[in-house]
């Protein structure tokens, strides 16, 4: 649906689908229908539900991107032979109507706005989505069956306008993300394929020639799932499709093998690690689909048919699902069926790197500080790859989560541990760097500081107190700090994660000036806390003894001990002075409990994972 937009979810009147068995309709032979019907049973639902919201006016105010998606996804079940909707002539007009919307949304430069005004990168999401509905009519416009091929040719040439309009200025555009610099290279490669033109090969060829931004662990410069999902992968195969450019396949193979050890048995892919917005959301890794099918078709490799497997035993979004199927139509290689699963030991990315010895499979990404390991249904993750040592600043396209811990028993979720020390208001622990020993163990380690400032020297003075606006560091003023004496204060926090054979401890060791700290723990909603209790005037919880519990449905996580509580060390976690000045917090979802403590000090964090069902204390 488009953004923004709450369309109704009964089944608007439509014209009578092309009254033939839809399931007798054939596809190549050897296509996997148990695959295609999946994921088509979703778009057959969602096609109804697309067709009121537009007769309702939910579209009226759609972005460009969400206008063009609607229209490949009319074509898509218009077009599939399995589609209960194929050769259904009603589909024809809302596609033409929301085209012609999109059409008004073009500048005269040919480019659409949005986020970002008149923007080559995003406008290249909307050219790939036209450049693929274009060759969907050129590849099936003929087969459908029933009415429909004056509207096709009509809703082609449409698509043909928007296309010659916005090439030149994809031609000859820029971009700020580095994901953007594929989807243009992506639309531009499609453009080609249709309309050859030598200086579109020629542009990509320039961004190309900068590299793929690939880390050695696999993860690309941004570190995003969502991004890796949706536009970096899909768009590398599609210019390594287009253009005959098969060395794009190898930093696409090298990411899957790195995201394949980052699922969890709920489908969400790890995300703490990225540089952008995801970093503090759970990000579904459905979006993952089509990339893993392609090379464990292809190239048999099973273990990434076993990811494929996971994918698809969860229900898959209606759009995700048009996605995919508008692919297959054009490739009908990716509908065949997967090669057979691999023994549960076997899957073994080479991304990974196992622990010396015996013991849980273990999962390092040294070049984003992630380290992961699995002991059943256990999960434990553990961050320190932040940029915030390097530039100490929140802002888009840094990894700034100052979440170091994460802790999985099954259904039970432990979605972070953050640490924050009453420190000038400098904010959250976070790891300068992760260090993983060949036993698992991970330690981070930060060291913090804070200046108090002397008068100026005699030669920097100015009678007229008129100095330069500056910052420190923590604030600005109009105060010299760069040639002032200063007194430093310190802070230093080592942090290490311990393997236990039911979970992990986290040792802490904190030094320097006499302050407080609070641990908090922030569990995913939907279970049931034991041992701690209500803090006053908060929505969190406080453990100032014993051992708490959090438990979802047979699945247990305990923690502790407590560590005593009062005024010398009050429960108030600070999420630092960059949030706060806004009057903003960085406050994850889900219950949250405090442990306290004093610095100079250390304490140790015992966290245990349990699949028996505990009954709740009163």
């Amino acid at each position: 649906m488009p953004p923004h937009s709450t369309p109704h979810r009964h089944s608007a009147p439509h014209s009578t689908p092309h009254p033939a068995p839809w399931r007798d309709r054939a596809l190549p032979p050897g296509t996997d229908l148990p695959f295609v019907d999946t994921l088509m049973a979703p778009l057959d639902r969602y096609v109804p539900e697309l067709r009121a919201a537009l007769a309702d006016g939910a579209y009226a105010t759609a972005q460009h991107r969400a206008l063009a998606s609607a229209v490949k996804t009319l074509l898509t079940a218009f077009l599939h032979p399995r589609s209960r909707r194929h050769a259904d002539p009603g589909l024809l007009p809302p596609a033409r109507r929301l085209l012609d919307q999109l059409a008004t949304l073009q500048g005269a430069d040919g480019l659409f706005g949005g986020d970002n005004l008149a923007s080559p990168p995003d406008s290249s999401f909307t050219v790939n989505d036209v450049c693929v509905a274009t060759r969907l009519i050129d590849a099936y416009g003929n087969s459908a069956e029933g009415e429909g091929g004056t509207e096709l040719t009509g809703l082609r040439s449409g698509l043909a306008a928007i296309r010659r309009a916005v090439t030149p200025a994809l031609l000859t555009g820029g971009v700020h993300t580095p994901n953007h610099r594929w989807e243009l290279c992506a639309a531009l490669a499609r453009l080609h394929r249709l309309d050859p033109d030598p200086r579109l090969p020629a542009r990509v060829g320039q961004w190309l020639a900068e590299g793929v931004d690939l880390q050695p662990d696999g993860m690309y410069s941004e570190r995003s799932p969502l991004y890796a999902a949706h536009v970096t992968n899909p768009s590398l195969l599609a210019v390594a499709d287009a253009l005959d450019r098969p060395e794009l396949l190898d930093p696409v193979r090298r990411n899957l093998d790195a995201f394949a050890e980052l699922f969890d048995e709920d489908g969400a892919v790890e995300s703490v690690h990225s540089r952008r917005q995801d970093q503090r959301t759970a990000f579904d890794g459905a979006g993952f689909l089509l990339p893993y099918r392609r090379f464990a078709v292809r190239e048999g490799r099973a273990d990434y048919a076993a990811v494929v497997t996971g994918i698809l035993a969860r229900p898959v979004g209606a759009e995700l699902a048009a996605d995919v199927l508008a692919e297959t139509l054009l490739d009908p290689t990716l509908a065949r069926p997967l090669p057979p699963p691999p023994p549960p030991a076997a899957a073994v990315p080479p991304a990974a790197v196992p622990a010396a010895g015996a013991g849980p499979a273990r999962t390092v990404l040294a070049d984003s500080g992630l380290a992961r390991w699995r002991t059943g249904r256990r999960t434990v993750t553990v961050y320190g790859g932040g940029d915030n040592a390097r530039f100490p600043d929140i802002a888009s396209g840094l990894a700034t989560n100052p979440t170091f811990l994460r802790f999985r028993q099954g259904a039970a979720v432990l979605d972070a541990v953050r640490l924050s020390v009453n420190f000038f208001g400098l904010g959250p622990f976070r790891g300068d760097g992760l260090r993983v020993a060949d036993d698992g163990r991970c330690s981070l380690t930060r060291t913090t500081t804070a200046r108090f400032y002397q008068p100026l020297p005699e030669d920097r003075r100015r009678p007229g107190g008129g100095y330069e606006l500056g910052g420190e560091g923590r604030f600005f003023a109009a105060m010299d700090f760069g040639h002032r004496p200063a007194d430093e204060h310190r802070l230093r926090v080592d942090a290490e994660v311990v393997p236990t054979g039911s979970g992990v401890d986290v040792r802490l060791g904190l030094t320097g000036v006499p302050t407080s700290f609070v641990l908090e723990l922030t569990f995913r909603g939907g279970g049931v806390l034991t041992g701690a209790r209500p803090l006053p005037g908060s929505d969190a919880f406080e453990l100032a003894d014993g051992t708490g519990s959090y438990t979802v449905g047979e699945d247990t996580i305990r923690f502790g001990p407590g560590n005593g509580t009062g005024p010398a060390q009050p429960a108030l976690f600070d999420d630092g002075e960059r949030f706060t000045h806004l009057g903003a917090r960085d406050t994850l979802p889900g219950t949250r409990v405090r442990i306290t403590g004093r610095v100079p000090g250390s304490y140790t964090l015992t966290l245990t994972g349990a699949d028996e069902l505990v009954s709740p204390r009163p």
